[in-house]
């Protein structure tokens, strides 16, 4: 007889087990046995979460992640099936495997019935985003690439030659500012910010288009962009936070000048 040289565990004869010690009864644990498309899922989890891939980007084809990952494509097909049913993926026929927002769609469609009613509702995006901006602006500039830099200047530069011509593209504007929020590596912010897409669009749309339409408030919103990207560019977190939210303090003031002349909005039935 031979005893296993763990202190009061198991006593065994001939191979067989004639006493487990209570106290060490939880020292082993069940070996689980995964599935080949169970481990494929979580790798694509992963590069999702890690925002090696966004929102709207395409995998590669299947017969591509079986080579790289050495399995069969009945078992990417089995993966991609599984992330589909779990909201994170579009399978589009002839089309491949699209990455989807992970956040709830559906209240987006009333939020924009709220907005093109309202213009209080405007008024509390543009301040909800405000305070959204701001901190992105800050990690952005903590934690951005050399690409990701040339991507903004690139936007900015596109804003200064609309800016000789007189022209207002309000989607250059916009790009401008979702990738300062790419920047930031902060996965789910990108996913919060994917599902209010059409939100701040359309909140950047009323305020170049109807509200900063003269020539100074141009120039004035241009520099405010140079001053965001000069701070993100230096690596300076405090001199982006405090930048971007002047610039959006400014958006918020004018937005009330224009369409509330005689104070803050009040709602229906809340005393003033």
């Amino acid at each position: 007889m031979s005893l296993l040289d763990f202190p009061h565990a198991v006593d065994y004869k001939c191979g067989m087990t004639t006493r487990l010690n209570g106290t060490h009864a939880g020292l082993f644990t069940p070996i689980r046995v995964e599935r080949v498309a169970d481990k494929i899922a979580d790798q694509l989890k992963k590069i999702i979460s890690d925002g090696v891939v966004k929102v709207g980007d395409r995998l590669p084809p299947e017969r591509e992640l079986a080579e790289q990952m050495g399995v069969s494509r009945a078992s990417v097909r089995d993966a991609l099936q599984q992330l589909e049913m779990q909201g994170m993926l579009d399978i589009v026929h002839g089309g491949g495997s699209i990455v989807r927002n992970i956040t709830g769609q559906e209240i987006r469609k009333t939020i924009e019935l709220f907005l093109e009613r309202d213009p209080k509702r405007v008024l509390e995006l543009a301040e909800l985003r405000a305070f959204m901006e701001a901190w992105a602006a800050r990690e952005a500039a903590k934690h951005r690439t050399e690409a990701e830099l040339e991507t903004i200047r690139g936007y900015l530069e596109e804003m200064e030659r609309d800016f000789e011509k007189g022209q207002i593209r309000y989607d250059v504007d916009f790009k401008f500012h979702t990738e300062i929020a790419a920047a930031t590596h902060n996965t789910i912010y990108l996913h919060l910010i994917d599902n209010i897409y059409s939100l701040i669009n359309y909140s950047i749309k009323i305020h170049r288009e109807e509200v900063f339409t003269g020539r100074g408030d141009q120039e004035t919103i241009l520099n405010h962009h140079r001053t965001i990207f000069n701070a993100i560019r230096d690596g300076n977190p405090d001199a982006a936070e405090a930048a971007m939210k002047e610039h959006l303090a400014f958006v918020v003031r004018e937005f009330k000048r224009k369409f509330f002349p005689d104070g803050s909005p009040q709602d229906p039935g809340r005393p003033a």
